[in-house]
C-alpha cells in the first residue's frame, strides 16, 4: 500500500532464530522490530540505498537484547545504525512465556535478523 510520504524503497526483514516453535512470541517480537524499522526508514529517506544489513544478538527471557554484533552491512554506518535501533528502541519486549522458558532450558536465544534495502 502507497501512502503519502510513503518509501518507496522500504524492504523487508528475515528472521532466524535458533528453537523457534512459539510462533506467537515470535511474531510479535518480528512485528515490533519491523514497525520500528520501518518508521526509522521513513525519517531517514534520504539515506536509501540498496543492500542488506546482518544483525546478530541475543534476546534473553525477561526480554533484553544482549551482544549485538553486524555480522555484515552493504549499505553503510547510517542503516546499519538504523537496523540496530529498530531492534533497541521496542526493548525490553515481552517475557518468555513460561513454558517457552522450560523448552529453550536457557536464559537466552541466539537471533539474527537479516534487513533488505531495496
Amino acid at each position: 500500500m502507497r501512502q503519502d510520504g510513503g518509501s518507496s524503497s522500504v524492504g523487508h526483514v528475515s528472521f532466524d532464530a535458533k528453537a523457534t516453535p512459539f510462533g506467537e512470541y515470535d511474531a510479535a517480537f518480528i512485528s515490533a522490530v519491523e514497525q520500528c524499522w520501518h518508521l526509522l526508514i521513513e525519517q531517514h529517506a534520504g539515506t536509501q540505498r540498496s543492500g542488506k544489513v546482518v544483525v546478530d544478538f541475543r534476546l534473553t527471557y525477561d526480554g533484553r537484547i544482549t551482544d549485538m554484533k553486524i555480522q555484515d552491512n552493504e549499505v553503510g554506518e547510517i542503516l546499519g545504525m538504523l537496523c540496530q535501533s529498530a531492534i533497541l528502541n521496542p526493548a525490553p519486549y515481552p517475557r518468555w512465556p513460561a513454558q517457552m522458558r522450560q523448552t529453550i532450558a536457557s536464559n537466552s536465544r541466539e537471533i539474527r535478523f537479516t534487513f533488505y534495502y531495496n
